[in-house]
């Protein structure tokens, strides 16, 4: 028997597989980090990156795009890919196995962040202010990779 088939039997849940897509938006050497809503059912005043799930039949780089805009108002140019990190999230009835995969992006044209009701704040950070936020452990070691590459 699987891992996954003894998990789903030993408690009763049903697995949900997903592939989140974060935008590491970089403007003048920082990273945009965004603070999520204190209501959110999961990780609430946790900060992250701008991220979000690819819907079915969409591309990557749509979904990317499409999340950063509705997260940040922001349009951006996708750079490359960067980095990518797995996470699990129990919830009553289910687990969610996602999957993170990470673009290096810069914004186009107008960068001033308009957030969504997903979050309630933002800052763009430097590797030296990252210990000032909550960070889960993945998405910090993420953003200080980006800022050696970038700087680099």
């Amino acid at each position: 028997m699987s891992t996954k088939k003894a998990l789903i039997n030993m408690n009763n849940k049903t697995i949900v597989q997903r592939v989140v897509l974060g935008a590491i938006i970089i403007r003048n050497n920082k990273v945009l980090i965004l603070q999520r809503h204190k209501n959110e059912d999961v990780y609430p005043n946790m900060w992250e990156l701008p991220s979000g799930k690819r819907e079915p039949l969409e591309s990557v780089e749509v979904a990317l795009i499409r999340e950063a805009k509705e997260e940040t108002g922001l349009d951006i140019d996708v750079l490359m890919p960067f980095s990518v990190f797995d996470y699990q999230i129990e919830t009553p009835e289910k687990i969610k196995d996602s999957v993170q995969i990470n673009f290096l992006v810069k914004p186009i044209g107008d960068d001033k962040v308009k957030l969504s009701s997903e979050h309630q704040n933002f800052a763009w950070v430097n590797k030296n202010e990252l210990d000032q936020y909550e960070l889960s452990k993945a998405t910090k070691q993420v953003i200080q990779k980006a800022i050696e590459k970038i700087k680099g």
